[in-house]
């Protein structure tokens, strides 16, 4: 063949090649944000309670708004991807956060902020089944592997940048124009995808929500499946709590010292849970006959770290110590994750599988949303009742309060030890 008729048949491939990663990169980017707006009210809490004179339990509003918003959308996301596509999906999340994200910045009061956040909850839980279905179709089985890691760590790059980043960027401008120029910022990525991703192909899925809430209602039929729901969502609720919302003001309070400062064991954490998601994933290969006593072994080492950050104990070992604890327990939930995930395939059929993954990220929702609340509530009251905590402001939250934190989180942990017995003998059958 010339060499004419080899670029005539190479350029069009590597043309379309080249179009598959820009749509990637614009999907990919917009899971960044949606992780980074997850994870944000721990670096704006400070400046939140301050502006709003509030205290714990509107930082705990803040937080739960988010997680019911991401709730109500799970059980239809992998529906609408499939009925309408990557390319809708996406810009409609894509509109709904960004529109979201600028109504957070420009609230006047709490029941807005709610509103704008639950707004942009709503559609940041859309984007990563979207960007594994990009990933499904725009890649050989040889590259998915490969692809759909890459897309979980590039919302730990989003978790990154709520850490130190985020916070001292709230200090130097105020958390109004940052959420602000987050909402620009996903405009910006919005005109992006509308350019990068192809149009969708017309959809021949039978699939329809009723359908998708009956097999989800079948498969809670089934005691395994209902363990495998608790085990994600213990640990999704309890990490999420730790490094989303309580993770910056505690280790200010702790040490005395800036957010901005502060954010450093949390960007450890986060560092840490990209490489454990990677790494760590190996294990889930080798793990396959044991998951069961993996997932408890796991949670078992989460809750010892978890523990070794009461502020008794933070106090005395210092900063550094507290550092190198968060970027352990980045690593253990890093690892967790791959684990469930094998445990979901195992347990449901692969017309099923994504059911599974609406039941545990629905089941993960509410009982991160339902918690916040009460961990809030109980924090404030913990700091008043010491005395101690609360004798220049009842809104501040001292040791007691952060004690009662991690006592909760402990408590919430346990059904991430319960969940695995339960799907032992199904996931030994298999």
């Amino acid at each position: 063949m010339s060499t004419f008729g080899q670029q005539a048949v190479y350029a069009p491939t590597s043309r379309l090649t080249d179009r598959a990663y820009l749509a990637w990169t614009a999907v990919a980017i917009a899971y960044a944000i949606a992780f980074l707006q997850r994870v944000s009210p721990q670096s704006v809490s400070l400046s939140f309670m301050h502006d709003f004179n509030t205290d714990a339990a509107g930082v705990a509003m803040l937080a739960s708004s988010y997680f019911w918003g991401y709730t109500l959308m799970q059980i239809p996301a992998g529906l609408l991807v499939d009925r309408y596509g990557v390319k809708r999906v996406v810009l409609a999340s894509m509109i709904a956060s960004s529109l979201g994200s600028a109504a957070f910045a420009l609230a006047p009061n709490l029941l807005d902020v709610f509103a704008a956040r639950l707004v942009v909850a709503c559609g940041d839980a859309l984007v990563f089944t979207a960007l594994l279905k990009l990933v499904a179709q725009s890649f050989s089985d040889e590259r998915f592997g490969v692809m759909s890691g890459i897309s979980q760590v590039s919302g730990y790059v989003g978790g990154v940048i709520a850490t130190t980043p985020l916070a001292a960027a709230v200090s130097g401008f105020g958390w109004r124009a940052c959420f602000l120029f987050i909402a620009c910022i996903g405009l910006a990525n919005l005109a992006f995808a509308k350019l990068a991703l192809k149009p969708d192909p017309v959809s021949h899925s039978s699939k329809t929500l009723k359908g998708v809430a009956m097999a989800a209602r079948q498969s809670l039929a089934h005691v395994a499946n209902w363990g495998c729901a608790m085990t994600f969502a213990s640990h999704f609720a309890v990490v999420t709590t730790l490094s989303g919302v309580w993770g910056i003001p505690m280790v200010a309070h702790l040490f005395h010292i800036s957010p901005t400062t502060a954010g450093t064991p949390l960007l450890a954490f986060m560092i840490g849970n990209a490489i454990g998601s990677i790494f760590l994933g190996h294990v889930a290969d080798r793990a396959a006959a044991a998951l069961d006593s993996a997932l408890v072994r796991i949670c078992l080492l989460r809750m010892v770290l978890i523990a070794l950050l009461l502020p008794p104990v933070a106090h005395a070992l210092g900063f550094v110590y507290v550092t190198v604890v968060f970027t352990a327990l980045g690593l253990v939930a890093g690892g967790t994750v791959p684990l469930v995930l094998k445990c979901v395939k195992k347990l449901y059929t692969a017309d099923l599988i994504g059911v599974g993954a609406s039941v545990n990220t629905t089941a993960a929702g509410i009982f991160a949303g339902a918690s916040q609340p009460v961990i809030g509530f109980a924090m404030l009251a913990a700091s008043q009742v010491s005395g101690t905590d609360a004798v220049h402001n009842s809104a501040v939250i001292g040791d007691a309060g952060y004690s009662v934190l991690i006592a909760i989180l402990l408590l919430m942990s346990l059904p991430g030890i319960a969940g695995p017995l339960l799907m032992r003998s199904k996931l030994i059958a298999r």
